[in-house]
């Protein structure tokens, strides 16, 4: 039997859903591919060092990489694979670039 206070509790529970980072809700959070509308628009290269770049913000273009993005949220800057707010938390190469780059601050 369910009563006013368990199903109180169990509604007020699924209200926090929404608040959840999307890293919490999917644990498998798929790789951006280069053949992504998004990554197309973005220029995203997996590797850097064949991305067309020029100096940006005072950054040198052969220092801009996604894991010294801004928008890489990965705190280690050697991780292989980092989600990116700018792909909507997608991994990417952290050694990729794409024309959204902005330094870390």
């Amino acid at each position: 039997m369910t009563t006013r206070r368990n199903f109180i509790k169990t509604t007020a529970a699924l209200g926090l859903i929404p608040l959840l980072p999307v890293s919490m809700l999917s644990q498998g959070a798929e790789q951006v591919t280069v053949d992504d509308p998004a990554a197309k628009a973005l220029r995203y290269a997996e590797d850097a060092a064949q991305a067309v770049r020029s100096d940006k913000m005072g950054v040198a273009a052969a220092d801009q990489l996604c894991s010294n993005c801004q928008f890489y949220t990965v705190s280690s800057s050697d991780a292989a694979l980092g989600p990116c707010m700018l792909f909507q938390n997608r991994l990417v190469v952290g050694a990729g670039w794409c024309a959204g780059w902005v330094p870390k601050q």
